[in-house]
Formats: structure tokens, C-alpha cells, sequence
């Protein structure tokens, strides 16, 4: 899968980036993230919402997507930051490509000072049992989105 997203990098913006935008913007506007907040985005991509918030991170496994100097490469299942490094950690319309998400979950929460906000794509053929293991991992509610569900822990 990381060998597709490499592939598209050049034009991942234009092809998802305006419906990633408009998820970032339903959880802004549900007041889920104060802009202020220090941001870890796993799964980042090209971090086409990364100037929406002061003091961000994205990380992601696909290099070639990296072309904001606030991200770095890496993995979901081996985050290279110290437990509780973020106020919110986000994964938008990711989760799904990862290798091992409970591990992924279990990285996320350990970052996480505050809450963490997942995105997940409900056509994926993994979508059910994504959405038990983050359920049985966070305490969250949820908002529909056109193409996501949105889990937002408590």
C-alpha cells in the first residue's frame, strides 16, 4: 500500500486533498482541537491541513508524501516520540493502510496527552473489525462524515 501512495505522491493533493480538508474542518468546527493544541498526525501524507494548527507533527511510512519539513518518516506501530509528547494525536483516513493497528492504537494512545481523533474510511473491507479495536482501545463518540467515520476519544 506504501508503494501506491509513493507512487501518487505528486498528485495525492489533487486527487484526496480537498476531502481531507473537509474532514479536519468538521472536527475544527465541532471544536475538537483548539489550533494551540500540540498535534501529532499519523498517517500524514503531504499534511495538506498542516497550517491550520501552531505547533504540528505529522509522520508517515510513505517518504515520497513527506513535503512538509514539520514531518518525518516513520511508522504508526513504532512512534519515535516519548509517551504523552501530544495534546491530540489524528489519523485521517489512514488507519485502514497500517500494518498492525493495535499496535498502531496502542503507540497513539501511549503519545497522546489528551485525546485522540481517528478517521476511518467506511468503505474499507477492514472497517468492522477497525472499529471494534478502536472501541475496545479508546472510550470514544462518533461523527459521520460522507466517506468517515469519526472517532473521538474522551
Amino acid at each position: 500500500m506504501m508503494n501506491y501512495y509513493s507512487c501518487i505522491a505528486n498528485s495525492y493533493d489533487a486527487l484526496y486533498g480537498e476531502e481531507q480538508l473537509k474532514k479536519i474542518k468538521i472536527i475544527l468546527q465541532h471544536k475538537l482541537i483548539k489550533k494551540t493544541e500540540s498535534i501529532l498526525d499519523v498517517g500524514c501524507g503531504t499534511a495538506v491541513y498542516a497550517d491550520f494548527f501552531k505547533n504540528y507533527m505529522g509522520i508517515d511510512s510513505a517518504k515520497k508524501m513527506l513535503k512538509d519539513s514539520r514531518c518525518v518518516h516513520g511508522c504508526a506501530e513504532h512512534l519515535p516520540f516519548p509517551d504523552k509528547s501530544f495534546d491530540v494525536v489524528i489519523s485521517i483516513t489512514a488507519i485502514h493502510n497500517f500494518k498492525d493497528i493495535d499496535q498502531a492504537l496502542k503507540e497513539m494512545k501511549r503519545v497522546m496527552k489528551r485525546k485522540v481523533i481517528i478517521s476511518l474510511l467506511k468503505r474499507s473491507s477492514k472497517y468492522i473489525t477497525i472499529k471494534e479495536k478502536i472501541k475496545n482501545c479508546f472510550e470514544v463518540t462518533l461523527l459521520d462524515e460522507e466517506k468517515d467515520t469519526i472517532f473521538v476519544s474522551q
